[in-house]
């Protein structure tokens, strides 16, 4: 795993890549999470093997990228213009998009303002789905700080106890992806992430339904690969999402929402052969 920065869209972009810098490229959006580009911790080893060059883009406010300066910058159209300034900054053309819960409502929009620029598109158990919200953007930003300010903890180990009890299928492989998203501040272990950024994207995302997408995107014939988390059912919103976007190919794994943590052998081989088929021919 190599951490590089690149400027792009006016901020310094953290990317963790993976695989051979000759590969073919795959461009890679987290959820929602303090995490960052190591969400694909254990998926991104595997997709490189695969023979992919992963690019696992740390969003603006996540911890390795700084956060963005006004509510709109959160928009997904803005996000996915960041996506192609980030790509463009590290010297790709075209490449395949996988985004998972946040990442994925970006990712229709991408696809649909510079299909020149996708290969194809891999959606994580979102991007088929929309956010309905009663809060105003203040009372947000409020729930997300005090949320935030929640999660804290006297040291490292507590951290990793809370932790390790939150995640059934907790190993050691993923001790890394977590530690990415605390910080020592003066002994207490506290959250990177801005919780500010948290709440203006959620706004963002309901600002800018992906739905408003699907009938553009099928109309393209992009390739689009809908991976469902079995443990979340969002079937109604799958079915209506194939039929405005009939080339989708649309597969479920065993796994709560995090598809990539709670199952990433099975999301990571199902992705790469994917992909291997639908971008089948010269590069």
């Amino acid at each position: 795993m190599k951490p590089t920065t690149v400027a792009a869209g006016g901020v310094n972009v953290g990317v963790r890549e993976w695989g051979d810098a000759g590969a073919r490229p795959l461009l890679s959006w987290p959820g929602l999470n303090p995490f960052g580009g190591l969400h694909l911790i254990e998926a991104g080893p595997l997709l490189a093997a695969r023979g992919f060059r992963i690019l696992s883009i740390a969003p603006p406010g996540a911890g390795d990228t700084p956060s963005l300066a006004e509510p709109d910058d959160y928009l997904p159209t803005r996000l996915a213009q960041l996506v192609v300034d980030t790509a463009g900054a590290l010297g790709v053309d075209r490449f395949a998009f996988m985004g998972w819960s946040w990442g994925a409502s970006i990712g229709v929009h991408l696809a649909v303002r510079h299909p020149s620029r996708i290969e194809a598109l891999v959606l994580l158990d979102a991007g088929h789905t929309d956010v309905e919200l009663e809060q105003t953007r203040g009372e947000l930003e409020r729930e997300f700080a005090a949320e935030q300010e929640r999660f804290e903890f006297g040291s490292w180990e507590e951290y990793f106890g809370a932790v390790r009890s939150r995640v059934p299928s907790w190993r050691p492989a993923l001790e890394e992806r977590y530690r990415a998203a605390m910080r020592d501040d003066g002994g207490r272990i506290v959250p990177r992430s801005s919780a500010r950024a948290a709440a203006w994207a959620l706004l963002g995302v309901a600002a800018e339904r992906p739905s408003s997408t699907h009938e553009r995107l099928g109309e393209l014939g992009m390739p689009v690969l809908l991976v469902l988390a079995g443990r979340n059912d969002t079937s109604e919103e799958a079915e209506r999402f194939q039929l405005a976007v009939p080339q989708a190919d649309v597969r479920t794994v065993d796994a709560g929402h995090d598809v990539i943590a709670d199952a990433p052998e099975e999301t990571a081989g199902l992705v790469a052969g994917w992909l291997e088929s639908a971008l089948a021919g010269p590069g």
